[in-house]
């Protein structure tokens, strides 16, 4: 008699509950075994063997291990359903297109809003639910409310996994961000019926709850940290620097962002006061810096009519376009400033993005190696930036524009962890060299730099040693 497939979960998971009401559903013998992640057995070695991603739940049937509950429902419908569960993940390719299309939204769009609460409030210490993550909610919610427009269902007029996925989900948020009737009044009615039909619809509630629970316990014990115990000295920084004429940069020497800020200022010879923020001992968390920049981000830039500028991109090409002596490094010439925004856009939207996955993998996500999906993103922007400088000495031409130096500031991080190859790229190679012209690179560029790959290597070598 084949062995029964079991699947690891964890009741507060939403993908978990969406694989256990699957397995209801279709009337299936599964077994089940609970990993209690207060113990940590998620990064225990066994488990590990399962699933390196040391993320629940995961399906073990046939000596394979499945680790997505998108991939674990739809399988176990197509291998375990009967007729009669056709209905739950259709063979006609049409229609299931429409529910893959869906639990591709509950992936891309609805849970990563759940994520965003988590690394914000589990991993960040925010002490309140952020603004941002709510705009994430109320987009998704926009969506599915569109979806059922039409039918009673998320994917049609039948009950599919689609709709399963995207309700364990939705009843976490949903506490978070209420689904009002008023606003959403389709879904209001959709997540009734859902609670009508879904087998053991408690258990999906009570682990919704669960975690709930996280969220809320988590945010006491931020604010228990870190509550107001910076609030002053930070209170007393910021009321200065809005007093003074003089133009104030919030900085923290380990950013990319902040150091293209800091060196654009020293190119274009702007005196400005400096104010690092110490991340170490949350100054960045306290609510009077909030009230600067809710994103609790450096860096930060008040200017001297005490207007206050974030995000590194917005900055620099301010600064440039106030107090430069003329529009070199930002082009007033609106195709050669098109070119530039482009450069800038893909330091943030690519190459930047590969740090963002490096912190959230290795430093926050527990991962003891470079992910594949991080060297292939690196690599990508490696390709690219390549390519940009086919056409002159800079990114933008035979000028140096504060792309270059965005850019820079990012990549200098990047060659550490996961070196730029002489061979396969020889321009970002010749432009390295040329960028060491920036002034006091060594003091900010490259000692920033080292601070963060110093803090991602020790993370990474932590994490090895736990695991093994």
């Amino acid at each position: 008699m084949a062995a029964r497939p079991i699947l690891y979960y964890a009741q507060f998971s939403p993908p978990s509950r969406a694989c256990l009401l699957t397995s209801k559903l279709i009337n299936l013998n599964i077994e089940t075994k609970s990993i209690n992640f207060e113990k940590k057995e998620n990064h225990s070695e066994w488990f590990l063997k399962i699933n390196p991603r040391h993320t629940v739940p995961v399906l073990v049937d046939r000596g394979v291990s499945l680790s997505d509950s998108h991939a674990i429902i739809t399988y176990l419908v197509d291998q375990y359903g009967k007729e009669q569960h056709e209905h739950l993940y259709p063979k006609d390719l049409l229609k299931r297109a429409i529910v893959n299309e869906r639990l591709y939204y509950e992936n891309g769009v609805l849970f990563q809003a759940a994520k965003d609460f988590a690394a914000r409030i589990f991993y960040g210490g925010e002490i309140s639910y952020n603004n941002h993550s709510k705009k994430l909610c109320h987009n998704a919610y926009k969506f599915l409310d569109k979806f059922l427009n039409h039918s009673n269902y998320v994917a049609g007029d039948q009950l599919t996994v689609a709709d399963v996925s995207i309700n364990t989900s939705l009843i976490t948020l949903d506490k978070l961000v209420p689904v009002e009737e008023q606003r959403y009044p389709k879904i209001h009615t959709w997540m009734q019926r859902m609670k009508n039909e879904l087998p053991d619809y408690k258990m999906n509630e009570a682990g919704a709850q669960q975690l709930f629970q996280r969220f809320e316990d988590s945010l006491v014990e931020n604010m228990t940290k870190h509550g107001l115990l910076f609030s002053f000295f930070v209170f007393i920084s910021i009321e200065h620097s809005l007093a003074m004429v003089k133009p104030c940069l919030y900085f923290a020497l380990f950013s990319p962002p902040a150091r293209a800020c800091l060196i654009t200022a020293k190119l274009i010879g702007l005196d400005i006061d400096v104010k690092h923020v110490n991340f170490a001992q949350k100054e960045h968390l306290s609510d009077d810096f909030i009230k600067l920049n809710p994103q609790h981000q450096v860096p930060i830039f008040v200017d001297d009519d005490n207007e206050i500028y974030v995000d590194s991109h917005a900055i620099i090409c301010f600064m440039v376009s106030k107090y430069a002596k003329d529009d070199s490094l930002y082009p007033t010439n609106l195709t050669q400033r098109a070119r530039v925004d482009h450069r800038l856009h893909f330091e943030n939207g690519v190459l930047f993005q590969v740090i963002k996955d490096l912190v959230a993998r290795n430093i926050y996500g527990g991962e003891g190696e470079f992910n594949q999906k991080s060297l292939d993103m690196c690599q990508n922007a490696y390709g690219f930036l390549e390519s940009f400088l086919q056409n002159g000495k800079y990114v933008v031409g035979n000028t140096m524009t504060v792309a270059d130096i965005s850019i820079n500031t990012t990549l200098i991080t990047l060659n550490m962890l996961i070196p730029v190859d002489q061979t396969r790229y020889p321009n970002i190679v010749a432009w390295m060299e040329l960028m060491k012209s920036l002034p006091d690179y060594e003091d900010i560029n490259v000692k920033g730099a080292d601070a963060l790959y110093k803090r991602i290597i020790t993370v990474m070598a932590e994490n090895k040693n736990k695991s093994n």
